[in-house]
């Protein structure tokens, strides 16, 4: 790589110095024409330029050289050496005053990438700093020569704010190697295209600042904000060096529409430069706007690339869905868990891999992380419909993106939850249900008593709650007592067995004790549930559970039934069942009574 190597600083400042001097003294020398003074003045931007990349304690080299040089101009072509003392002062104090100015308020000295950066620079360097620096300058150009005051600080205060806005950026550039880097990045496509706009810009220069008939000054710009947009700051540079160099030779040989107006040849001048300025206004906010642009899209391109690398690396997937729904990108991990690969998903809608059942869910969720930006919403889903994977459970955080207080849609990140769900589902049935009998044990049934209880009617079978059976088996301690624990407890399986046999879709058996049972006949009214009492109390009677000797017990029921009564409590009507079995208990065993 090619290494650009810039002199040192004591020898930058005095080349620095050199340059100051003759741009001074050609300013002097062929452009003061009443006597005071410069129409043109250019050297305050190549200081200014030079300070601006400097710190505030290293400005003394710069400052001495180019204070030699002020001397020897003053003296040698100015106004003369008895001057030198009250004018070298005024000519540094501009490029000071406006490098303090910017370093201030942008807090760095000069920043012409940006738009804010280019306001402050023609506001502070154009405007300010001259009009300080001319109120001096006049009083003494006036003492010394004795030119009219306001005059002398008009043609000051103008020929040094144009000279700062058009030299500045163009010396900043040269002082700067960066172009020279940049230069040697273009590719040949970049080199030839922008050869021939610049090309361009010069026969267009050429022929309108050559030609006197027509006043066709807006005819540059064309060509001029072309090569801005394709070369950048450094086209744009260069077309106004073009075109001012090319627009000052001509008009000084007396071709061009600017001897077509009326003035002295300094008027001229400085209109001239007024239009060299507004060139450079029109290009280097162009070259801003873009440059600023292009830094953000490649600090995208970088995010954009950053962020999905990471996103493919994650087990967990990352999704961007707009606010219709539709999947933006999709990291990798998401073939994992839809079977489909992420292009397959992009452009899809996110409910397509969404459960049915489950869209509402998180319709939902989506709609309270619009609602609460900043926040993340968790859900969990059923998902991978048609896609070969099966049912699978997934929980996705989801997070809304707004900019400017406009919703963008969300981004989310999916993680397979299934085998934790399944673990969680088993762990609720395990919980729920009688590990010997399997049928559903105390808590569950409670659980079920009580929402029928509070259910709507309408929504049950035949509009009825239903009946609610209580079960105990009669001399069941003499049976543990008599063949041991593991016989009773296949008398028990045995029962449980029994009793579901004799259930209905709607019906729950449950083991809620010891030897005690319950059924509750869903929709079933008295009448009914008596009936189906009575048939499961004979089954049991009847039964024979064969033990491992060859014999076999029987064993009988007693059964206490209640109504289930709307909006009363769940053990209120389980006390009702309970009073009517000691009841049948009472009264013999191997009956079913019903509570009063």
């Amino acid at each position: 790589m090619t290494s650009w190597r810039t002199p040192s600083e004591p020898k930058a400042a005095f080349l620095l110095g050199i340059v100051f001097f003759l741009a001074a003294a050609a300013s002097v020398s062929f452009a003061r024409f009443d006597g005071g003074v410069a129409y043109v003045w250019g050297a305050a931007g190549l200081l200014l330029a030079r300070l601006a990349t400097l710190p505030v304690r290293r400005w003394a080299l710069p400052l001495f050289w180019c204070g030699i040089a002020c001397v020897l101009e003053i003296g040698a072509v100015g106004i003369g050496w008895r001057a030198i003392p009250a004018l070298t002062p005024v000519l540094l104090l501009e490029p000071v005053v406006a490098a303090l100015l910017l370093r201030r308020v942008l807090g760095r000295g000069l920043d012409i990438e940006t738009v804010r950066g280019m306001i402050w620079f023609i506001g502070l360097a154009g405007i300010v700093a001259p009009f300080v620096s001319g109120i001096f300058a006049a009083a003494v150009v006036s003492i010394f020569v004795g030119a009219p005051y306001w005059s002398n600080f008009v043609h000051w205060f103008v020929a040094h704010g144009l000279g700062a806005v058009l030299v500045t950026p163009v010396a900043a550039a040269v002082i700067n190697p960066d172009w020279l880097q940049r230069l040697s990045r273009w590719k040949r496509k970049d080199l030839v295209a922008n050869g021939s706009l610049m090309l361009a810009v010069t026969a267009t220069a050429f022929f309108v600042f050559y030609q006197k008939p027509a006043p066709i000054l807006f005819l540059p710009l064309l060509p001029m904000v072309l090569a801005t947009v394709r070369g950048g700051r450094l086209a744009a540079i260069a077309s106004t060096v073009i075109v001012g160099s090319i627009g000052a030779i001509l008009t000084a040989h007396g071709r061009g529409p600017i001897n077509l107006m009326p003035g002295s040849i300094g008027e001229k001048s400085l209109l001239l430069q007024g239009f060299i300025a507004c060139s450079v206004l029109l290009v280097l906010p162009v070259a801003s706007l873009l440059t600023q642009r292009r830094i953000i899209a490649e600090r995208w391109r970088e995010s954009d690339a950053r962020y999905r690398t990471i996103a493919d690396s994650l087990s967990d997937a990352i999704i961007d869905v707009g606010p219709d729904g539709t999947v933006r990108y999709a990291s990798s991990a998401i073939a994992g868990m839809t079977g489909l690969s992420s292009g397959a998903v992009m452009g899809s809608n996110a409910r397509d891999f969404v459960f049915a059942e489950d869209q509402p869910l998180l319709a939902l969720a989506y709609r309270q992380a619009l609602e609460a930006p900043g926040q993340a919403v968790i859900v969990q889903y059923r998902g991978a419909r048609d896609t070969g994977v099966g049912r699978r459970w997934f929980e996705a955080s989801i997070r809304a993106v707004t900019a400017d207080g406009e919703s963008l849609g969300v981004v989310g990140s999916i993680r397979d939850i299934s085998d934790r769900k399944n673990l969680e589902l088993s762990l609720t049935r395990e919980a729920r249900l009688d590990p010997l009998t399997g049928l559903a044990n105390r808590r569950a049934f409670v659980e079920h008593l009580e929402r029928l209880c509070m259910a709507n009617g309408a929504a049950l079978p035949n509009g009825r709650h239903g009946s609610l059976a209580i079960l105990d088996l009669d001399h069941f301690k003499a049976i543990n007592d008599r063949y041991g624990h593991p016989v009773g407890d296949q008398v028990l399986q045995a029962i449980a067995a029994e009793a579901m046999r004799f259930c209905r879709a709607h019906d729950l058996v449950a083991r809620i004790g010891g030897e005690e049972f319950c059924v509750i006949f869903g929709g079933a009214t008295m009448a009914d549930a008596e009936a189906a009492g009575n048939r499961l109390r004979r089954a049991i009677r009847s039964l024979r559970i064969p033990l491992d000797n060859g014999l076999s017990i029987s064993v009988t029921a007693s059964i206490g039934l209640a109504e289930i009564v709307p909006a009363m409590p769940a053990l209120e009507i389980l006390k009702h069942a309970d009073a009517a079995l000691y009841e049948a208990k009472r009264q013999g065993r191997d009956r079913l009574r019903i509570a009063a």
